[in-house]
């Protein structure tokens, strides 16, 4: 501490260790040209070594109490506040240079040194905003933090941030924080990128005034953010907020193509395929004519929209797709009798020609109620789980009316009208209504048609409680492909095998049909349809749109009925009881009409084999391969024919057992020529035990030996 000068004008500090102590000129004088550290007492003797130190250049250093320099230094402290300070900086005697609001806010808060060293910066006043979000200061540390604040905006100067020094308390810097981060009206560019990370709980206040923004502008507020500086995390968190807005049912009509294709960058698969599924697909074009057109337009126009507006549409949707029906409900009804006569498309007369279409056996399940969209789902399922099955045909066709299960379903299984079916037989043998169908299969012949009734999902969609009905309709479907499993293993390998899918009837897509079309006297009904002998005159066409009514009758002898019939032509449903009925049936709108007619078949992708060839011989002289088959396959095979590219041709009856690999040597009775050296190519013909065959072409690795190799250099041949 050599040469150290310190000044106690008010003579009140304690001794300093290490330091003399001087409180007269006579101790002044004998200590004031020599090196030790000195302490000098009071006013006046603090005032004369000041002048004589000054004169000799040499500094000196003045010390008071800690409560006396903040008071000087900060005015608007109260004694209280002062006392509160000073016992936070914990020491006896400072001198008037080390205060300052940096020094206070060091000894307040030590762990955020760094912060206050800091100098302005986006980095810095971003760290400071969130600091202030997350302390709760005295009043007299918040004076401090006044006073610091106040000297980072001299500091900044004419630099935006200089803006984001005014918060010096939570409120204001909330408030900023929000402005900068786009979640209040006034957001500003200027300050760029938020650059640092949110503390979770500060980014989920954001998230929820950035929602708050968002369903103020109707989902715009991510547009209007397109061009706002975000980080990518932040962008991120932006869009997946906005997704979860869209993907509300009440929402789901606001969103377009061009906001998917915004919202793209920024979202996980998962998100970006729920939010494809609430985005509205086109609205159907007209219906086509012609019968074959009007089942694709179904398929990939009326059904996904349908399905979208059934789900997330509004009144405006719902009004589209119920206009498409109708036009579908008039275009039916004017062609159907002629179909009776005269027709390929309705379902029951797909199934009359079953048994004359195929030598295979073919399996026809029927289940109850199955929807174009359930089907669909099942048809993937099967192909998933099934590997032996190969899906043919995905084709739809048009049920018997009324889409009724005691009606369709019996022209289904006799290939007739539902006013003959009582007098026709069966177009097959029905297996008995139980849960293990396969066991009734083993006996089985070429060219027999079967059908198995599943009452599922009917009794799922009308009994099963609406949070529960979607799960309980796929668990009865994944079941229905278990049973489907069963049954391609226990139907012998010899047999051909087809599959077909389809339904008795669809279901209309409405969770809340209302129950209120009455039933006419004398007559029965089921959800959208009635029937009964009532006496009326009928137009030309046999059929009366009564809209006023919400019904059309149709003249039961000219539809194929015994029965005139009443169906609904809205999405109401006849009223046994009040209330509404979730998916009803028996009405004309296409889901309701149109069903699958799906078929697999069993074992027609060739099995997947791995074939090797090899061997060594003199070439155009005979040679034995040794032929190796892994088969991977539950098929049995039959290896029948293996023809080499250079012309030669092997017949056998090689067996190759499932699930197996076989080994066998054959006689080539002339082994490929040199010039063939590694381009021998094999096709194997194999059939299976039903008597299909397929080919597989494979390289054979056969060397190709040469006993004398004679060279175009005569003279050298004779060693001349």
């Amino acid at each position: 501490m050599k040469h150290e000068i310190f000044l106690d004008r008010q003579g009140n500090l304690p001794p300093l260790p290490n330091v003399v102590t001087i409180e007269n000129e006579v101790e002044f004088l004998q200590r004031a040209t020599d090196d030790t550290p000195v302490l000098i007492r009071g006013e006046k003797l603090c005032a004369w070594a000041e002048a004589f130190y000054t004169l000799r250049g040499q500094p000196v250093q003045v010390l008071e109490s800690p409560q006396m320099i903040l008071r000087q230094r900060f005015p608007s402290l109260s004694f209280e506040q002062v006392r509160e300070l000073a016992g936070k900086i914990g020491r006896k005697h400072l001198s008037a240079q080390e205060i300052s609001p940096v020094f206070v806010l060091n000894a307040c808060f030590p762990a955020d040194y760094a912060l206050w060293q800091g100098s302005p910066s986006p980095q810095h006043a971003a760290r400071w905003l969130l600091w202030l979000l997350a302390h709760k200061p005295s009043e007299a540390e918040a004076a401090i933090l006044t006073k610091y604040a106040l000297d980072m905006r001299r500091q900044a100067g004419e630099s935006p941030v200089a803006e984001l020094y005014h918060a010096v308390n939570m409120p204001q810097a909330k408030n900023l924080l929000w402005r900068w981060l786009g979640a209040e009206k006034d957001a500003l560019h200027d300050w760029g990128e938020f650059p640092i990370e949110l503390p979770p709980q500060w980014l989920n206040a954001i998230k929820e005034a950035w929602m708050k923004r968002i369903i103020a502008t109707n989902g715009k507020f991510f547009a209007e953010m397109f061009s706002f500086p975000l980080t990518l995390a932040l962008r991120q968190e932006l869009a997946r907020q906005a997704a979860e807005y869209y993907i509300q049912p009440e929402n789901a009509h606001q969103l377009t193509r061009a906001v998917l294709r915004q919202l793209q960058p920024y979202l996980d698969p998962l998100s970006l395929t729920a939010l494809e599924e609430h985005l509205p697909p086109p609205i159907p074009s007209a219906l086509p004519e012609n019968e074959t057109d009007v089942l694709d337009w179904f398929k990939h126009q009326y059904l996904p929209y349908r399905r979208w507006q059934a789900r997330f549409g509004d009144e405006t949707a719902r009004q589209i797709a119920v206009k498409h029906a109708q036009t579908f409900a008039r275009w039916l009804l004017e062609r159907y009798p002629r179909w009776l006569l005269d027709g390929e498309h309705l379902s029951f007369q797909k199934s009359a020609r079953l048994s004359s279409t195929s030598d295979a056996l073919i399996l026809c399940i029927i289940l109850d109620g199955l929807p174009a969209w359930d089907a669909e789902w099942l048809a993937q399922e099967l192909s998933a789980r099934a590997p032996r099955l190969t899906l043919l045909q995905k084709n739809y066709c048009f049920t018997a009316l009324p889409t009724v299960t005691e009606f369709a379903k019996e022209s289904l299984l006799r290939g007739v009208p539902p006013r003959h079916a009582p007098q026709t037989p069966t177009l097959g043998k029905i297996l008995p209504d139980n849960r293990s169908p396969h066991k009734h299969l083993r006996d089985v012949t070429a060219g027999q048609v079967w059908f198995w009734r599943v009452e599922q999902p009917d009794k799922a969609y009308h009994f099963e409680q609406e949070d529960k009905r979607e799960r309980q309709v796929r668990a009865e479907l994944q079941s229905t492909v278990d049973e489907i499993e069963k049954i391609v293993s226990a139907i012998p390998n010899t047999l051909r095998l087809n599959i077909l899918l389809t339904s008795d009837h669809g279901r209309l897509l409405n969770p809340h049909s209302p129950r209120q079309l009455p039933v006419g006297e004398g007559m029965q009904a089921h959800g959208r349809a009635g029937w009964g002998n009532t006496q009326r005159n009928f137009p030309e066409n046999g059929f009366d749109v009564d809209e006023k009514a919400g019904w059309v009758e149709l003249y039961g002898e000219r539809f194929g009925m015994t029965h005139n019939l009443r169906l609904a032509w809205g999405e109401d449903s006849f009223a046994h009881i009040n209330g509404t009925e979730a998916f009803p049936h028996g009405g004309l709108f296409p889901e309701e009409v149109i069903v699958p007619w799906f078929i697999f078949r069993r074992d027609a992708q060739p099995p997947d084999l791995e074939i090797t060839l090899t061997g060594a011989g003199e070439a155009d002289m005979s040679g034995e391969v040794l032929v190796s088959i892994l088969n991977q396959s539950p098929l049995a095979l039959e290896c029948r024919q293996i023809s080499f590219s250079h012309g030669v041709t092997l017949n056998g009856n090689w067996n190759i057992p499932p699930l197996s690999e076989r080994q066998f040597k054959a006689s080539l009775t002339s082994w490929p020529p040199q010039s063939a050296q590694g381009k021998v190519t094999a096709s194997l013909l194999f059939s299976q035990a039903n008597g299909a065959t397929f080919t597989q072409t494979v390289h054979a690795a056969l060397q190709i030996n040469v006993l004398y190799d004679r060279s175009d250099d005569l003279l050298k041949d004779l060693d001349l």
